[in-house]
């Protein structure tokens, strides 16, 4: 009986061993597919979606899944062959050399993405800020009219992306909503009392101390125009700050403009010329510029102090510009040289 028992015991344990085993082997597999072949296999791709394998890790922040990075690149591969573009006279095809290239370009841009709004919504967070799934719905519903209605919404998420209406809500109105609230609290908590000193000591002296407005924005502006004396030269409204194409617009040849509040800081123009060209106004400025700390500027710096992994076998994390960059030195050729490599190609915009 006892040789029995030992028996049955030792069959279990090689049971559980050659289990072990297969399970070992498995997993080995899936591994050696996710990280090493990057395979599209659909054992692989079925495999991601139940297990989270990490493409990223954020210490502090958390994951970036496989599976995310994989089904957005689907989405933009989606979006970019429709049939949208062709009617437009351009084709993107990613099959080809040059392709595939430009498909990297857009997977390394889709994983900056995906960090950037992890640590977005871990930075929030730790500001208190917290957007449920209720608030979510809110601000869809309270935009559905731009899509006419919610059904049409859905239908041209499907056929754009693959997306469902979910899926919108989580990949796109979440982060945005995230991104927006934490902005909102920078600016809340940012004091610009030295800039604004600054630029109303400037403002004074091009006005009322009537100083040369060139010679003072050569001397004293933040901006790079500072080195050709505050001139932008000729621009239409488009191509102007949103703040300062405004008032550009309504000004006289000559006349100079209060200080200019934009997000990216405190501006004074003067405007030399205007004209028309082919029925489109243009306007010749010069600037005053005296720049304040913006929240790009301060989400690279805390993305900095972030400790990121990327566990993806063609890139990696460049912690001086909080940016996931290719290892392969013919890819960083070919990014360098995208406009070049990538001519007629809607997908590089």
């Amino acid at each position: 009986m006892h040789k029995a028992k030992k028996r049955d015991h030792m069959r279990l344990l090689i049971y559980i061993t050659a289990v072990s085993g297969v399970i070992f082997a498995i997993l080995l597999v899936l591994i050696l597919g996710v990280y090493k072949y990057n395979s599209n296999n659909r054992a692989i791709l079925a495999a991601e979606k139940i297990i989270p394998f990490p493409a990223v890790y954020i210490q502090g922040s958390g994951a970036v899944s496989m599976n995310e990075v994989k089904a957005d690149d689907m989405a933009v591969r989606k979006f970019y062959e429709s049939p949208d573009f062709e009617k437009l006279g351009m084709r993107v095809d990613f099959s080809t050399d040059q392709g595939q290239k430009r498909s990297k370009v857009k997977e390394k841009e889709i994983l900056n993405k995906l960090i950037e709004n992890n640590i977005i919504e871990s930075l929030a967070k730790k500001k208190g800020i917290n957007i449920s799934d209720a608030i979510v719905d809110q601000e869809v519903d309270s935009n559905i009219q731009q899509f006419g209605n919610r059904q049409n919404l859905m239908s041209e998420l499907a056929r754009l992306y693959g997306w469902t209406l979910d899926d919108f809500k989580q990949k796109v109105v979440k982060p945005e909503l995230y991104s927006e609230k934490l902005t909102e609290a920078f600016a809340s908590e940012t004091d610009t009392s030295a800039q604004e000193a600054k630029i109303k000591s400037l403002y004074d002296r091009v006005t009322a101390k009537k100083e040369d407005f060139a010679k003072v924005a050569k001397e004293s502006s933040e901006g790079q125009s500072a080195e050709n004396s505050g001139d932008l030269g000729w621009s239409t409204k488009d191509q102007l700050v949103t703040e300062i194409a405004d008032k550009a617009f309504s000004m006289n040849p000559g006349e100079i403009s209060q200080v200019i509040s934009s997000p990216l800081g405190f501006h004074i123009i003067k405007l030399e010329e205007k004209k028309s060209d082919n029925g489109q106004d243009l306007v010749h400025l010069r600037q005053i510029f005296v720049k304040i700390p913006t929240f790009a500027d301060w989400l690279k710096g805390e993305m900095k102090k972030y400790n990121v992994r990327v566990f993806l076998r063609d890139y990696q994390w460049n912690s001086d510009t909080a940016q996931v960059e290719f290892k392969n030195p013919d890819l960083k050729k070919f990014e360098e040289n995208l406009d070049i490599n990538s001519q007629g190609d809607p997908s590089i915009f």
